[in-house]
């Protein structure tokens, strides 16, 4: 455009009639960053009543649009929430009939050795009174008197104080006489002796029932105190007095002996806990044994600093 024609418009004479002016004024803020010739065109265009209509339709359609949008999203929600808790039904569903058949199972590996094949069920305080009269308490303290007098004579104060200095060889020759004293107070039918030997680290020892028990030699080592070496093969003397009373070559209560057989069935390290609450730590077995070999480390304890304050 000619420049000249330009600066003899200036504005532009429409742009500076009074009237204009105003309407420019009044026109919507989105033009105000616009001349104000160019800002009052587009107004003057955006009223037109063919535009305004269109754009009315437009605002009408984005609006249905929108509705529809939210109304499939409440849909597709309401979908997913229910196929959620269908899943979660079925999941729970499927978990009880899990564990229903990991214990139907259990039983059926280990029913032929219970004495009752079809054992009632009796209510708790019935069941109490069956331990104290059939001799169920007296199956958890068997041997353990015999097994802490042993570890007294064995692991006197003597030996105790002298383990740091003893050598490997010394205290080998001690462990396995404490087994043998430990095998007689049990009363084990078949035992087989003690296996000496490398370990995984944080196993300390165990036993297959068949008469041996492994032990870390770890255990020999200088730093290891002696009452660790006397629980420990406490603990797995008993796990084979157990695998003979499921046997049946021990006289215990019925009760235990099922309790015994049905927690080896279950003794499976890889079952998660949902379909085994029990695990290995609450395993009827391992507590037994933890209590036994707890109950002698304890006994031994006692008379010792019993003697001490005695003596003082």
């Amino acid at each position: 455009m000619d420049t000249n024609l330009i600066n003899e418009l200036g504005t532009s004479e429409v742009a500076q009639t009074p009237e204009m002016n105003n309407e420019v004024q009044e026109t919507d803020v989105r033009f105000a960053s616009l001349s104000p010739a160019v800002g009052y065109g587009i107004y003057r265009v955006s009223q037109m009543p063919e535009v305004r209509e269109a754009v009315s339709d437009k605002v009408e359609s984005c609006k249905e649009a929108f509705a529809e949008v939210l109304e499939n999203a409440k849909e597709t929600v309401t979908e997913k929430a229910v196929e959620a808790k269908e899943a979660i039904a079925g999941f729970a569903e499927k978990l009880t009939d899990g564990i229903k058949d990991f214990f139907v199972g259990a039983y059926e590996d280990v029913k032929e050795i219970f004495v009752n094949p079809k054992p009632k069920e009796v209510p708790f305080a019935e069941f109490s009174s069956i331990h104290a009269k059939e001799g169920i308490q007296e199956t958890r303290e068997f041997g353990l008197d015999a097994c802490s007098e042993a570890a007294m004579e064995i692991f006197n104060p003597g030996v105790i104080d002298a383990w740091g200095s003893m050598t490997e060889r010394e205290r080998k020759a001690i462990a396995l006489e404490y087994a043998e004293r430990v095998a007689q107070a049990f009363e084990l039918v078949n035992y087989e002796g003690v296996y000496i030997e490398k370990l995984e680290p944080g196993t300390l020892g165990y036993n297959n029932g068949d008469g041996t028990i492994h032990l870390t030699n770890d255990l020999l080592s200088s730093d290891t105190t002696p009452f660790l070496i006397m629980d420990t093969i406490t603990h797995e003397l008993r796990h084979q007095y157990q695998n003979e009373c499921i046997r049946g070559y021990h006289d215990v209560p019925d009760e235990v002996r099922n309790e015994w057989a049905v927690a080896t069935a279950i003794y499976n390290y890889d079952q998660p806990s949902c379909y085994d609450p029990w695990g290995y730590i609450y395993n009827p077995l391992e507590i037994d044994s933890n209590y036994a070999g707890n109950t002698v480390v304890r006994n031994v304890s006692s008379q010792m600093f019993n003697n001490v304050l005695n003596n003082a």
